[in-house]
């Protein structure tokens, strides 16, 4: 009985094992995407084809009646005769499934290949009927020499001898593994400014990956930035765009690119604004919408406020100095009215964005600096201290700003002290802290030992 059992269990193993494998096989040689159809059929053929065969099978030969003996002669001798006949079922049985699994695989196999080789160009087919003659050539003989010694029944063993290394070797054909595009030969073209060149081979880089973004990105930016063509380098932005596979980060990244060219090179805000708008409709509740639209706010209105934002502006020199003492100066005509049209500005962004921390700031200095109205900007630079999240350097230099403000034009000498002395409280080992340090000692000296900063004449000796 134990050697009857243990062949039984090998049998058994070795026919799952084929049915298993040829279900892998058949995975291999289908495409992603018909794979959940695949396996529905599979399912069900496994149960049709194997599993129901193999019942009746077993059914047939336990002898369910008088009328209805086992089917095979050997286990029907072995129950008259009185005496076990385990044994000899699990042999028959065995034997069963060891049949009945061999043609379950070479059928299935056979299947899934003609159904694949149906749908191949003519090239391909070409090559996979190559691979075909070379396993028959190649496991012809030992498949025939398997059904001369084992009959018939080993005739689907010979069948998955065969058909196994073409279902092995075939997905190599049938799915070729697509190399990524390689873009190094437009890079060096584009090095060498031979950038028509550069367009030709990232073209025939996209035409073997159509999808591609660093390849269309690649080319946008060869349209931008070397053809000076920004019309087609946002009609390519926006294909990309209308591609299925494109993902939300990348849609993002593609849009802020072209808003980039069009503000760098046609100097257009209206424009990048629109580039950015798309993010925000296409991406609706998103952080890469409230990224669009954060930058939308931070970019002007028109063309002219562009270009003045672009240019060189005036770096604010540190606000503890030598010369607190002396009259603050005030913007007059013309100077005054361009410093009232910078504060509108401000204030139209603090509109859209409290938060804007250089907006605010910049307001601040002109409300104190050109005119003449340090109470409000005091007042700006108190709510810049009440924003959480900001750096001690800037809070550093703010509480300088108040300190030297209620200084020189307040005329706030302890109002002033008070904020210095805060400042180096809290931020000692800043550099506002040192010249607050050297400020609170000439306000601490009597009036009389106060250095006198008015500037000397030169005088040389000369030597006789």
């Amino acid at each position: 009985m134990v050697p009857a059992t243990t062949s039984f269990i090998a049998i058994f193993c070795l026919s799952a094992g084929l049915a298993g494998a040829a279900w892998w096989m058949a995975f291999r040689l289908t495409p992603d995407f018909k794979r959940r159809r695949l396996s529905r059929w599979l399912l069900t053929w496994t149960l049709k084809g194997a599993v129901m065969p193999l019942v009746i099978w077993g059914l047939m030969n336990v002898g369910l009646g008088w009328n209805l003996q086992p089917f095979m002669p050997e286990v029907q001798a072995a129950q008259n005769s009185g005496a076990g006949w385990a044994a000899e079922f699990l042999h028959v049985l065995g034997r069963g499934f060891f049949i009945g699994g061999t043609y379950w695989t070479t059928v299935t196999l056979g299947w899934v290949l003609t159904s694949a080789a149906a749908s191949l160009d003519e090239e391909k087919l070409k090559q996979f009927k190559g691979l075909c003659w070379i396993c028959v050539m190649g496991l012809g003989i030992p498949a025939l020499v398997l059904v001369l010694l084992g009959g018939w029944a080993m005739l689907g063993a010979a069948g998955a001898l065969v058909l196994f290394p073409m279902a092995g070797y075939a997905p190599g054909l049938l799915n070729p593994t697509k190399l990524p595009p390689m873009y190094a030969r437009a890079i060096a073209r584009m090095k060498f400014g031979k950038y028509s060149e550069a367009e030709l081979e990232i073209i025939q880089e996209l035409e073997k990956s159509e999808d591609d973004f660093e390849g269309w990105m690649m080319l946008a930016e060869l349209y931008a930035n070397h053809f000076h063509d920004l019309a087609e380098a946002e009609r390519t932005v926006l294909e990309i765009c209308g591609q299925p596979r494109v993902t939300p980060s990348q849609l993002a990244i593609a849009l802020h690119r072209l808003a980039d060219w069009q503000l760098k090179l046609a100097e257009d805000p209206i424009a990048a604004r629109r580039s950015l708008q798309i993010v925000c409709d296409r991406l609706r509740g998103t952080h890469l919408a409230r990224m669009a639209q954060l930058r939308q706010k931070q970019l002007p209105a028109t063309p002219e406020d562009w270009g003045r934002q672009k240019g060189t502006s005036a770096i604010p020199l540190p606000a503890l100095g030598d010369r607190l003492d002396e009259a603050p100066a005030t913007a007059e005509g013309a100077d005054r009215a361009a410093a009232a049209r910078a504060a509108n500005n401000c204030v139209d962004r603090l509109k859209q964005d409290p938060n804007d921390v250089s907006a605010r700031e910049q307001l601040a200095r002109i409300f104190a600096e050109q005119l003449n109205r340090p109470e409000l900007g005091l007042e700006q630079i108190g709510l810049l201290l009440e924003m959480p999240a900001q750096s001690e350097h800037k809070r550093a230099e703010w509480l300088g700003l108040m300190g030297a403000w209620n200084i020189r034009y307040c005329q706030k000498a302890d109002v002033g002290r008070a904020f210095l002395e805060r400042l180096l409280r809290e931020y000692p080992q800043s550099p506002q802290a040192f010249a607050a340090t050297r400020r609170l000692e000439l306000l601490s000296a009597p009036t009389d030992l106060k250095p006198d900063t008015t500037p000397k004449p030169l005088r040389i000796k000369l030597s006789s």
